[in-house]
């Protein structure tokens, strides 16, 4: 009875997973995980060790990703090519 049930709950994490992006993917999965449910004090711990290293580390991805494309941008405005268009949102018509 354990198995099924860890299977269906693997499976209904996978199930919310396929439709998000990779960065959703993680958040969906560090909020889904529950080491307080580990009966196994040293597991336990490095089970919330990693899931904090894991959080640290998306964090970090995003700010160098940002970064990243701050610098590209940069880079092509001096080399003398278009940057990013600042595209403005439609604004509906009241009619």
């Amino acid at each position: 009875m354990v198995r099924e049930k860890s299977a269906l709950a693997r499976y209904r994490i996978w199930h919310m997973t396929q439709k998000l992006s990779p960065d959703n993917q993680v958040d969906t999965l560090l909020q889904t995980i529950n080491p307080s449910g580990i009966a196994d004090e040293s597991l336990r711990r490095t089970v919330e060790i990693l899931l904090n290293l894991v959080e640290e580390l998306q964090t970090k991805t995003k700010q160098l990703e940002s970064e990243n494309q701050r610098l590209r941008d940069e880079n092509n405005r001096l080399k003398g090519e278009q940057g990013k268009p600042d595209v403005k949102a439609n604004k509906s018509c009241m009619f």
